[in-house]
């Protein structure tokens, strides 16, 4: 016993100091205990789980700006956890965003809902959200998959939420299937590289690789293929995208809302984590595997962009037409994640720890968010209105109700990346990233450029309904929930307050842009690449 109890040692009990970074990851748990009480304590069940998720939201939202970022340098709960100023602004990003999602659920779904179905739908919304934060937070192979998890099997069941809809099941159904697929392949590849370098830390396996230490070129190849699958899958890149159409098209809105920016983000945002990571052990040399993950990352992102972009050109249905354009951004998101080893420009600032790509990605994830919120408000919107999803419900929108027809005006030309919309500065500030480094980025900016042109002509297909078609008689003017409708205007005024405000939203981005171990306070200015983070306009 006793040689037992000397092995165990002293059981970990973590403080204040390793929860308090986490407390609103607390606050989401919290939530969900309190989404399936409150059913036994009042009447409108539905209505009392939309006030306590909103209540839980809120709560998580102050005290993670509150409690703020640990002091560099102190890992909590023994670095199964990261908590540095990149992840608490995605978190904060997210909750947002999950609050909006709640407005549209309250002015679309909520009518049509069977009452005592809001406790299951708000608890797998708010796990779910709870999944992408922790997402954004670790670098342990255990709880990368944990987390990759635990925000995608409540999406499953929110896909297929609507039971009765056949399309919804169906949606389901291959939503299950793909992600079970993809997530199998990225745990067999997780359990390469613990059994490479018998450590479930990515720092010290990324160090492990960059001393060639246990050199398995095929299986390392067979590893970084599969967590970028499973990632992948989160972020609907080519050739992991078959799901996104259909269940965008079977989900209800706010479902489809809610997947098209949480989920693709928090993918986006691990993978960036996970790659930065061994860019940073590497000091973003144009070494093997560097250069081969990095030429695979930014061609799947070319690839992605193009084929949500061509695909998106046949749609008549506008959330088929969305989940397309949802693709082709990540696309160009991706994009930005491949800038891991330097050329002319420099990934990572030694002095301040500023990361380019991160803050490329965090800047375009804030516009993003309000693009697509603003968009799938008013196709809710549309769709009450007339019981139709075909592009053809939009004619004559201007006219019908002209507050709905601007705010999607707004949302449809930021997506095509042109001013007076905000969508202009983040793909500015994403393609002058990549020219800062040259070489072959070159060509990742022509294709983004030769992509944004060509999406305009599906975009200008919706404007074209709204401005130019006629109205049909079964087509009548309607009010609109003003929830809603304050939802897409609201998301249409930030659009063009973050153009005009690019400067501190750029700034904040850039403060917020420093990952915990890489660059900033773990760096040397020896061995780090000095930079100028290129800002937005």
């Amino acid at each position: 016993m006793n040689i037992v109890a000397a092995a165990i040692g002293r059981p970990y009990i973590p403080g204040w100091t390793d929860l308090g970074p986490f407390v609103a990851e607390g606050w989401l748990i919290v939530t969900v205990v309190g989404l399936l009480l409150a059913p036994f304590f009042a009447r409108r069940r539905n209505l009392a789980c939309f006030l306590v998720a909103l209540a839980g939201l809120t709560a998580a939202l102050i005290s993670l700006l509150w409690v703020g970022v640990p002091a560099p340098g102190r890992a909590p709960l023994r670095g199964i956890l990261i908590a540095d100023s990149f992840a608490l602004l995605w978190k904060a990003m997210l909750i947002v965003f999950t609050v909006g999602v709640l407005f549209l659920w309250r002015s679309t779904t909520a009518s049509e809902m069977r009452e005592g179905d809001g406790p299951e739908f708000f608890t797998l919304l708010i796990g779910a959200t709870l999944g992408m934060s922790l997402m954004a937070s670790t670098t342990n192979l255990l709880m990368i998959v944990m987390a990759v998890e635990l925000a995608s099997l409540p999406s499953y069941v929110l896909a297929g939420f609507r039971k009765t809809h056949r399309l919804g099941a169906e949606a389901s159904l291959k939503y299950v299937l793909f992600g079970a697929g993809c997530s199998a392949l990225m745990i067999y590849a997780l359990t390469f590289l613990y059994g490479m370098y018998g450590t479930l830390d990515l720092g010290a396996i990324a160090r492990q690789v960059q001393g060639g230490a246990h050199a398995h070129p095929a299986l390392l190849t067979i590893a970084f293929f599969g967590l970028i699958a499973g990632v992948g899958f989160k972020i609907a890149a080519v050739p992991f995208h078959f799901w996104c159409p259909d269940v965008f098209e079977g989900a209800s809105v706010e479902v489809t809302a809610f997947l098209s920016v949480a989920s693709k983000g928090a993918g986006l945002v691990l993978l960036l984590r996970v790659l930065m990571t061994f860019a940073d052990a590497m000091e973003y040399r144009a070494a093997q595997p560097l250069v081969a993950l990095a030429y695979a990352v930014g061609i799947l992102g070319a690839i992605t962009a193009t084929v949500g972009n061509t695909a998106a050109f046949a749609q008549n249905n506008i959330k088929r037409l969305l989940a397309y354009s949802s693709i082709a951004h990540a696309g160009y998101m991706m994009c930005a994640v491949s800038l891991l080893f330097n050329l002319n420009g420099h990934q990572t600032d030694a002095a301040s720890g500023v990361n380019a790509p991160a803050q490329v990605l965090l800047f375009y994830l804030t516009v993003y968010l309000f693009m697509n919120l603003g968009a799938f408000a008013v196709a809710a919107l549309v769709y009450r209105a007339t019981g139709s999803e075909d592009i053809s419900a939009f004619n004559g929108l201007v006219k019908r109700n002209p507050v709905l027809a601007h705010a999607m005006m707004a949302c449809m030309i930021s997506l095509i990346g042109l001013p007076p919309f905000a969508g202009f500065v983040a793909k500015l500030n994403l393609m002058l990233v990549l020219m800062n480094n040259g070489g072959g980025w070159w060509i990742l900016v022509a294709v983004i450029a030769v992509n944004s042109i060509a999406s305009a002509f599906y975009y200008f297909r919706v404007l074209r309904a709204i401005y130019l078609e006629p109205a049909g008689a079964d087509q009548p003017a309607f009010a609109g929930h003003p929830l809603g409708v304050a939802l897409a205007a609201g998301s249409g005024l930030a659009l063009v307050l973050m153009l005009v405000l690019a400067s501190p939203v750029s700034a904040l981005t850039r403060h917020y842009a420093r990952m915990q171990g890489i660059g900033g306070a773990a760096a040397t200015p020896a061995t780090k690449p000095v930079v100028t983070v290129s800002a937005a306009p």
